[in-house]
């Protein structure tokens, strides 16, 4: 596909009618040339006797690192219904990317299963802390216990639910036994500098559309 614009490491959503200008090299038994990307959905619709339309368009890119990802419920290469992607920026350049992507390919399988909202405790919107917080007095108010404990009960509540949604903070899918941000402390020794997560995005087929 054609280069899109330099995003600096962010996940960026790209308008469809952007994308659907652009050139694909098409890698299929039934489709195999250069195309723009509004030719190859019709080929693909002809084919599936389906109506397929292109809903939504992501990017993310790396200044120093490597964009890493993880395809779920994957038929054949580069299809899937669940996608994970995320950065991985080295502090200095050049750290080695084939261990960058070993361990890369592995957290965004990660962001598929975990589901993540925020990248870290810092990262969380106020206004999700505040109605979580809110939702979690509500229910420490029936319990009868006195106003000190349960302050104590809802803060401790509020930060094991940071755990759950912050990306840094979640235990690693693969070992429960250590957070995502220990995994990254454990790639920063083996490759002799800091290694960072930049962004994240999670994608699954279908979603943000309302069923009847």
């Amino acid at each position: 596909m054609e280069a899109l614009p330099k995003l600096l490491s962010e996940s960026a959503t790209i308008d469809p009618k952007l994308l659907e200008e652009m050139n694909i090299i098409l890698d299929h038994p039934k489709l195999t040339r250069e195309t723009t990307v509004r030719d190859a959905i019709m080929e693909v619709a002809a084919i599936m006797g389906e109506n397929v339309k292109l809903r939504r368009g992501f990017a993310l890119s790396s200044a120093n690192g490597i964009v890493s990802s993880y395809l779920h419920t994957s038929p054949q290469p580069g299809l899937g219904r669940m996608v994970g992607l995320l950065t991985l920026e080295s502090e200095k350049g050049g750290a080695p990317t084939e261990v960058l992507q070993r361990v890369g390919s592995n957290l965004a399988m990660h962001v598929v299963a975990a589901r993540p909202l925020f990248l870290s405790k810092d990262h969380v919107a106020a206004k999700t802390l505040e109605a979580e917080r809110d939702i979690l007095k509500t229910q420490a108010a029936t319990s009868g216990k006195p106003q000190v404990a349960i302050e104590k009960m809802v803060e401790g509540r509020l930060r094991k639910f940071v755990e759950d949604i912050a990306l840094l903070e979640q235990k690693f899918v693969m070992n429960d036994k250590v957070n995502v941000k220990s995994v990254l402390e454990d790639l920063s020794k083996e490759v002799g500098q800091q290694i960072r997560v930049d962004s994240f995005l999670r994608v699954e087929v279908g979603e943000g559309i309302q069923r009847q």
